[in-house]
């Protein structure tokens, strides 16, 4: 049986239907009043005592709720801090590639046109006639 079931069994063993007195184990008494009293006080003790174990059993799992939310507080954080970290490593890596890439294209740029300038005319996809052969 798991614990709050116990201690449910417990309270509703404690508090009873109006005008019952939990049953206890019959003494002879020559005052009845006296042990209707003793009844009463000890069942009013075993519902304090129940009370008290399902509040502590509250606040411990009150505070389990709070040390595990802590714990996802400071999982968040780490995760947070570490995008911040690598997205602004990514930022700085595409800003050197495009960089890079701007003084590749420059270079192949006047590759082209150092190539243009020294052969007098542009190149030509068509064939060129060769000059001075026969076929």
């Amino acid at each position: 049986m798991s614990r709050s079931l116990e201690i449910e069994d417990s309270i509703g063993d404690a508090v009873q239907r109006p005008g019952q007195i939990p049953q206890t184990a019959a003494k002879p008494s020559r005052a009845p009043v006296d042990s209707k009293q003793k009844d009463s006080r000890f069942a009013g003790q075993r519902l304090a005592q129940t009370c008290d174990a399902v509040a502590a059993e509250i606040q411990e799992t009150g505070q389990a709720v709070v040390n595990i939310a802590n714990t996802i507080a400071a999982e968040s954080d780490a995760l947070a801090e570490l995008l911040h970290k690598h997205g602004a490593a990514i930022g700085a890596r595409i800003e050197e590639f495009m960089s890079m890439s701007e003084r590749v294209k420059g270079k192949m740029r006047a590759a082209h046109d150092d190539m243009l300038g020294t052969a007098g005319m542009e190149p030509s996809l068509a064939p060129q006639a060769k000059h001075g052969h026969r076929e």
